[in-house]
């Protein structure tokens, strides 16, 4: 699996640090080295310019802090979380293969192969663990940063649609009966999905009641509320 010595030294990667030279530039190409890309790729904060003094004399070395650019991190967030999740489906012996795309300021990783079946199991229960664990790994080793989401051929928009249909009927006959709906236990992502979901529509309000595995949303109706 994925070792800490490389975990160190990515998320070192992340950090701004400082850098001399004789002038910028030369204090820019030992931050090139270091980060280990291109002048382009960095963001560039010049503390002093130096001085080449009297003679030499009383000469001061440029000094400059350097950091990734947001989206070459993005892109080596990317590479890591790529490279857990290959380490994880190898572990597990399925047969499944990734393409990643890095959308909106999101890592977006498609899964697919013969062994999807697996992961779509108890309505993707192993999709949300996988996720959910490269995630950890890589917060782990990076620190937290942008949600890093797995799909498997549209899989989760349309779960989405499913639960947001459910909700918005759920909520109709909430409105209906003039009593509370109670939707059966649901991870907390999907929970989010159905008030954020109903927040806006007429006559309703939603509540997150239980513990644990049990919690759920219940549907109430305005006028008839229950505390």
């Amino acid at each position: 699996m994925y070792d800490q010595q490389n975990g160190d030294t990515e998320q070192k990667m992340m950090k701004a640090e400082e850098f001399e030279g004789k002038t910028v530039e030369q204090a820019i190409e030992e931050a090139s080295k270091y980060f280990q890309v291109a002048p382009e790729d960095l963001e560039i904060e010049i503390i002093t310019h130096g001085s080449t003094g009297l003679f030499g004399i009383g000469a001061k070395k440029a000094r400059i802090k350097a950091r990734l650019k947001p989206e070459k991190l993005l892109e080596q967030r990317a590479n890591v979380a790529q490279r857990v999740l290959g380490e994880i489906l190898e572990a597990a012996g399925l047969a499944l293969t990734y393409d990643c795309q890095i959308k909106d300021e999101t890592i977006q990783l498609e899964v697919t192969g013969e062994d999807k079946k697996f992961l779509l199991l108890r309505r993707g229960a192993p999709l949300n663990a996988l996720e959910y664990l490269v995630n950890k790994i890589v917060a782990r080793q990076l620190g937290v940063g942008p949600k890093i989401l797995i799909d498997i051929e549209g899989f989760r928009a349309e779960q989405e649609r499913k639960i947001r249909e459910m909700a918005k009927r759920a909520a109709e006959r909430a409105k209906k009966t003039r009593r509370p709906v109670e939707l059966k236990p649901m991870p907390s992502h999907e929970r989010r999905l159905v008030h954020l979901t109903l927040r806006h529509f007429p006559g309703v309000q939603t509540r997150s009641r239980g513990k644990g595995e049990t919690r759920r949303v219940v549907i109430y109706p305005e006028a008839g509320r229950r505390k």
